[in-house]
């Protein structure tokens, strides 16, 4: 059974550089939102809107490539933490593997991660008894922003693909101001999550070490 600590703790400092640059991008829209439509060159010169149309551009890179650097930490965290799980209770079912890949999959995202995270913290928190550890209220909040944060995401995205109209330009804006909202308490309930994750293997660790 391996330590969490440090895989915890680069996943914790990810996820608020994401959330960051999810504020940014959320900026970006709002910016691009403003310069959508004929009336934006009588309101703002040529170099303004330049301007903006890069901070908008620099805001969505950034926002990408801190999305996948929180992924993988936060992926290698879940991964490590279940695979810790395992090695603590024969009642696990769901694999390491399979704890991050369900992720990826159509329709199965929407439950089969929670399940994996639940059996991960049930067996963490009672390895001798799972099923009698309750399920925290902090991982369902968490599950449902994320699955509410990413359906969101996903609407604001297949808009924004096409040449947006003044109105569908707003209306993304406003998706991404929603969704940043729903952000915040996203991260911290997941910040949480992990940190009391983490010291439920790291206790359970320590007790066996003093049996």
């Amino acid at each position: 059974m391996k330590n969490l600590d440090m895989r915890e703790r680069l996943a914790t400092i990810a996820v608020l550089v994401w959330l960051v640059c999810d504020f940014l991008t959320t900026v970006g829209s709002v910016v691009t939102a403003s310069t959508t439509g004929r009336e934006a060159a009588t309101i703002f010169s040529a170099a303004e809107l330049q301007n903006m149309d890069r901070f908008s551009t620099v805001a969505s890179l950034l926002y990408m490539l801190a999305f996948l650097v929180s992924a993988i930490c936060v992926g290698r965290w879940i991964y490590r933490a279940n695979a810790n799980a395992h090695t603590l209770s024969d009642a696990m079912i769901i694999s390491p593997g399979w704890s991050v890949g369900w992720y990826f999959i159509p329709i199965a995202s929407l439950f089969k991660p929670f399940q994996a995270m639940r059996e991960t913290w049930q067996v963490s928190a009672c390895p001798s008894d799972p099923y009698s550890a309750p399920v925290p209220a902090v991982m369902r909040i968490w599950w449902g922003l994320w699955v509410a944060s990413t359906i969101l995401s996903n609407v604001s995205s297949r808009i924004s693909f096409n040449t947006m109209s003044f109105h569908e330009a707003w209306l993304v804006a406003w998706l991404e101001i929603i969704t940043f909202v729903l952000d915040v308490p996203l991260v911290i309930a997941l910040i949480i999550l992990m940190r009391r994750l983490t010291a439920n293997q790291r206790a359970v660790v320590d007790t066996r070490i003093f049996e």
